[in-house]
């Protein structure tokens, strides 16, 4: 257990460092795009994105999961599997790129076309990368796989910043997806040396394509979910508010998924090994769930807090509207750390399907919270999707663990104690407020945020259990860079 805790902290080194460069990356993106364009501007390309996105979230039909899932993909079946991936996205991009006057008629924006025209394209672009991704992460080359998100990164952020400052507006955003996936494509590709050969009729494919299925109706669900607010909000409260709302968004996300991402690409493929021995699957789940929560509790619990001050030293004035949605969305991202877990539980005990039905009872009640939120615009919106996520949380990891070693009493216990440090960091972030309440942006957002992390250390180190669990998990990570 101690060489699986050493590996899978090795991995999660290589794609936490390889995240956070790529965060760095985004968010000097985020200030310097924020000054460079318009909420107008991100509002009409987050309207292609909420559709594009929901496309996209069945395109690669769950046959990257079902491949790290599997134990054993012969060459025929990655063969197969990846042929269908291809044709799959070439007709999704035919498919979004004939839609693309519908959208612009249902939101009354004539630009709408050319930029759905053109993320057409990656749909094509994504289903040539599926088998391959998949592969590396089956190998465990997680330094691959961070190297390979940083270049994609790198070249997104160039691109965007380089057309804005040409004064291309909205093109900006979309030329730099474009660049990201074509980069992602080549890395991909010369990174792993697997080719795929002709697909083959009989080659023992449907488990892998019922599994995926299961995969992608999730998927599907939950993109809708996630993504609804976008077009309520997009359809009835114009490209403004929603440039606001998603700015507020993305804001949050680019830390969060900077956490969740690398995490999630070494757990679950070493989850879905351990699945034999449930004992070790336990510990191991629970190990990996204390350690993200550690790193991201606090962290959202001080940046909704702080809401006001980190939005102006990153965004600039003319965005704080988007301060308060911040705060809200931030909550709701809390309590999304923990039922994120669920995935790992579904996926890893093969029960793709039973994953689907939960987003089939969850995810509408989600897009219902919109609605409800509508009429006090989009902080409305915000605050009924943090009430919905306090509702459907505890649910979901309930039967999440049905059927496997890990039960809603396990995953309470083990947050117990990220959940204090967490309340005594925003605590501390509060009161300390006060005092500098009528200083400038960047020392309301540094004094606060430097006391809540130095309250947040106090209380590891005066609490015995959580001083030893917090040094279990660093003395793993240290052994992890030998």
């Amino acid at each position: 257990m101690v060489d699986l805790a050493r590996h899978t902290a090795r991995g999660v080194l290589w794609t936490v460092s390889g995240q956070w460069a790529s965060q760095i990356l985004r968010l000097l993106s985020i200030v310097v795009l924020a000054r460079l364009l318009t909420p107008d501007d991100y509002g009409l390309v987050a309207m292609v994105w909420a559709i594009t996105g929901f496309v996209s979230s069945v395109g690669s039909l769950g046959l990257s999961e079902a491949v790290v899932q599997r134990e054993r993909v012969s060459h025929e079946q990655a063969s197969t599997l990846f042929w269908l991936n291809v044709c799959v996205g070439l007709l999704l991009t035919g498919l979004v790129a004939a839609a693309s006057p519908l959208l612009a008629l249902f939101y009354g924006r004539p630009e709408l076309v050319g930029i759905t025209l053109a993320l057409s394209a990656t749909f094509f672009l994504g289903g040539l990368t599926v088998q391959h991704q998949a592969l590396m992460l089956r190998q465990l080359d997680f330094r691959a796989v961070a190297v390979r998100n940083l270049l994609a990164t790198v070249v997104n952020v160039a691109v965007s910043i380089g057309v804005a400052s040409a004064g291309g507006g909205y093109w900006a955003l979309v030329a730099g997806q474009l660049a990201g996936s074509i980069t992602t494509v080549i890395v991909l590709w010369r990174a792993v040396p697997w080719r795929p050969g002709r697909p083959v009729r009989r080659s023992g494919v449907r488990s892998l394509i019922s599994f995926g299925g299961g995969i992608s109706t999730f998927s599907l669900l939950n993109y809708a979910s996630r993504n609804a607010d976008n077009i309520i909000i997009g359809r009835f409260l114009g490209a403004g508010e929603l440039g606001f709302y998603t700015r507020a968004y993305g804001l949050l996300m680019l830390p969060l998924t900077q956490i969740h991402g690398p995490v999630s690409n070494v757990v679950r493929p070493t989850l879905a090994g351990l699945w034999p021995e449930p004992a070790r699957y336990r510990k191991f789940f629970l190990a990996a769930l204390s350690g993200l929560t550690y790193m991201v509790m606090p962290l959202v619990v001080v940046l909704a807090v702080l809401a006001g001050p980190t939005v102006e030293v990153l965004l600039g004035d003319r965005w704080l509207p988007a301060a308060e949605v911040f705060r809200w969305l931030a909550v709701a991202g809390l309590l999304q750390t923990v039922g994120y877990t669920n995935g790992w539980l579904y996926a890893t005990s093969g029960r793709a399907w039973a994953m689907a039905r939960w987003a089939l009872i969850s995810r509408p009640i989600i897009v219902a919270s919109f609605f409800a939120g509508l009429p006090w615009g989009i902080t409305g919106v915000a605050v009924a999707y943090a009430a919905a996520q306090l509702v459907l949380t505890p649910i979901g990891i309930a039967r999440a663990g049905r059927g496997t070693p890990v039960s809603l009493k396990d995953v309470v216990v083990v947050i117990v104690r990220p959940t204090v440090i967490a309340a005594v960091a925003g605590t501390t972030s509060v009161l300390v407020s006060f005092p500098v309440a009528s200083a400038g942006a960047f020392t309301r957002l540094a004094v606060p945020g430097a006391s809540a992390v130095a309250a947040a250390a106090v209380v590891v180190l005066l609490w015995p259990s959580c001083r030893r669990e917090v040094s279990r998990l660093a003395t793993t990570f240290r052994k992890s860079r030998k």
